[in-house]
């Protein structure tokens, strides 16, 4: 062995280390990271299941014997997610939406097919054809984006469908702030032949509230993860119309992936069934609401709002063009007063990404965590401050004080036993 049992003891010290060191930041600063949510601990505690059992297969075709609770489980995820998104079928076992973005590709192109998809700095996510990314490098990509006013440009998605003649439409995406009209991008795939994918990991919660556009039936497949809006564990979800089901199933399995864990489909079906309930509605109303606090306060300075404000949990503000903060530079200024965004890139982007105009800030996390819009407001106007004086060291230990108290007189229980 090349390393002794010092080497690994002082490994497991530091590794325990880190981890306190990370976790301690959801009890020390407040985040206002879009996808962030703090997913209730039910779904990795006091689980009925003893083991880390896995299997492999679909659904009822199985080369494992024993798992007939193991398929019980799996279509509990798999029912209540249909239900839930008006679908036809379901597929559960992707390990993140990622790889369910992967195994619609997949399932459904050839290698080289056209694919039309949001741009990345207008709000499209990196597996919707960044060049460097798998889904760039295997498919043939073109790309809508929005208009002058930020927001989406359907007249261009016609156009570009028209002459580009796409297999597959993805619409979706990971900063775009405003409703998408499913209904009048399935018009346009119909004329143009082509297969629609929504990806709505980001305002899956919101959709199931029925607090945004669904869907279905104007997309042929959708997915989405449950650890943004939803307040659930990591792991992606297919949903698409009964025609598709055999390419879809196939995509994943054994397209992609093979064995599937047990403990994760059933804190997936915990969090679809919990998402039923008048207390999921009832937050997602919140956050709604929060995030309308931020528009209010932030519309105070014109340019700094990316299509003026924001039908979802999340929003993106032009900090380069209204401050001169580069989006780096603000999400280290709130990062050094406890207040969690990240860098974000914007629609016209100049600047290279890890530079970035802007940065992306949503009110999951805050919301689930008990914060009425009088704190939001409260938070806003710290955020306003130290944007419009940003050298101000004196102002930013005031405004670590100010954020320090905040947090303490908030509760940190399980979002859903408070």
């Amino acid at each position: 062995m090349k390393y002794g049992s010092k080497y690994f003891s002082a490994l497991r010290r530091e590794l325990v280390k880190a981890a306190k060191m990370q976790d301690r930041y959801d009890s020390e600063t407040i985040n206002l990271i879009a996808p962030a949510s703090p997913t209730p601990l039910k779904y990795f505690y006091d689980l009925p299941l003893r083991h880390n059992i896995i299997a492999e297969g679909l659904l009822e075709h199985r080369p494992y014997a024993g798992v007939e609770g193991f398929n019980r489980i799996e279509q509990i995820a798999a029912e209540s997610a249909c239900t839930l998104f008006s679908a036809e079928h379901a597929n559960v076992q992707p390990h993140s939406v990622s790889q369910a973005n992967q195994a619609v590709y997949q399932a459904l192109l050839e290698n080289g097919d056209n694919v039309l998809a949001m741009r990345f700095e207008d709000g499209g996510h990196l597996t919707h054809g960044m060049r460097r990314n798998f889904s760039g490098r295997f498919f043939n990509f073109d790309f809508y984006g929005v208009d002058r006013e930020g927001f989406l440009n359907y007249e261009e998605v016609e156009e570009k469908a028209r002459s580009f003649k796409p297999k597959l439409i993805v619409c979706g995406a990971s900063s775009y702030p405003r409703a998408i009209d499913f209904e009048r991008l399935g018009n346009i795939s119909t004329r143009a032949d082509s297969y629609l994918m929504a990806d709505v990991s980001h305002p899956a919660g919101l959709i199931v509230a029925d607090r945004f556009p669904q869907p279905f039936p104007y997309c042929d497949v959708i997915t989405l993860t449950l650890d943004k809006t939803m307040l659930g564990p990591h792991g992606g979800i297919v949903l698409c119309k009964k025609e598709l089901a055999g390419k879809i199933d196939g995509g994943i399995h054994p397209g992609v992936q093979s064995s599937v864990p047990l403990r994760r489909l059933y804190q997936m079906a915990q969090c679809l069934i919990d998402a039923s309930t008048p207390w999921f509605r009832n937050y997602i109303d919140r956050v709604i609401k929060n995030m309308k606090v931020f528009e209010e306060e932030f519309k105070e300075y014109p340019d700094l709002v990316v299509t003026g404000g924001s039908d979802t949990h999340l929003m993106v503000l032009n900090t380069h063009r209204t401050f001169g903060l580069t989006g780096r530079n603000a999400e280290k200024l709130l990062k050094d007063i406890d207040i969690l965004t990240n860098r974000q890139v914007v629609p016209g982007e100049k600047l290279k990404p890890y530079e970035a105009s802007g940065i992306r800030l949503g009110t999951s996390w805050i919301t689930a965590r008990g914060y009425t819009e009088d704190e939001t407001r409260y938070i806003a106007n710290i955020i306003l401050e130290n944007f419009r004086d940003p050298t101000n060291i004196a102002l930013q230990k005031e405004s670590k004080k100010r954020v320090k108290k905040m947090l303490k007189v908030k509760r940190r229980d399980d979002v859903w036993n408070e």
